[in-house]
């Protein structure tokens, strides 16, 4: 099983649109492959991204919180979509810093029930899509990450968005992220690799307005696209 955090303290750098693609890409390329997503942000629009036609009050009863606090078991939390497996959460996971941070066994049980249903259900990928944030909900991921990708564009503070990561992950001893060009111009993506960083993908995504149109309408858009190209490439370099 390997765990995969999407990351970064920069906002709007296209965290959660990479976790689903990732996803999406994954099974293309590894058609035999099971991929769970975690939805680690309370923001939640991965949530909302597969699993807006369920109600707030299911949504509620059976998330990533209520499992961390003990209200709901995790097998019972997720979800199937589209061959997709996805936990999902609530403005709720807000307050797992405030009631989990000072609970470090929580993140070892939560370990032991991820390890627990991914060998039962053969899951081969967990991908956590996580918050802009130093928060109990980016801790926990990158404390179960096998490997770590941050998103980027072009700015000044998304680079440094990169350097916090980067940063957390040396403290908690996860593995050093790696830096990918995400929905980005031709330019910009030569920028990024002119600008130092390490641990910078060779493959980079286009930025494409599909990736708006997917996120309006909820749905993964038509393997008919040369999106798919680059996002298979970057499969199976990070892979």
């Amino acid at each position: 099983m390997k765990v995969i955090s999407i990351a970064s303290l920069k906002g709007g750098v296209g965290k959660t649109t990479l976790s689903i693609y990732l996803g999406a890409s994954i099974q293309k390329v590894f058609p035999s492959k099971k991929v769970l997503l975690v939805d680690a942000d309370p923001n939640n629009n991965l949530t909302d991204f597969f699993l807006r036609e369920e109600t707030v009050e299911a949504l509620e009863e059976r998330n990533l919180f209520t499992v961390l606090i003990g209200e709901s078991r995790l097998d019972e939390s997720i979800r199937v979509i589209d061959n997709l497996y996805i936990l999902p959460a609530t403005p709720d996971l807000a307050g797992a810093h405030l009631e989990l941070s000072n609970d470090p066994s929580s993140m070892i049980r939560f370990r032991k029930n991820l390890e627990n249903f991914c060998e039962t259900n053969k899951i081969d990928f967990v991908i956590f899509d996580t918050p802009p944030s130093l928060t109990y909900e980016l801790f926990l991921a990158l404390h179960l990450s096998t490997s770590v990708i941050c998103p980027i564009g072009f700015s000044r503070w998304t680079l440094q968005g990169f350097k916090l990561i980067d940063r957390a992950c040396r403290k908690l001893e996860a593995p050093d992220p790696i830096c990918v060009p995400f929905n980005v111009s031709q330019k910009d993506a030569e920028r990024i690799y002119d600008s130092g960083l390490q641990n910078v993908t060779k493959s980079f995504v286009p930025k494409s307005a599909q990736f708006v149109k997917s996120a309006t309408l909820g749905k993964i858009f038509s393997e008919s696209l040369d999106i798919w190209d680059d996002l298979e490439k970057l499969v199976k370099e990070v892979l």
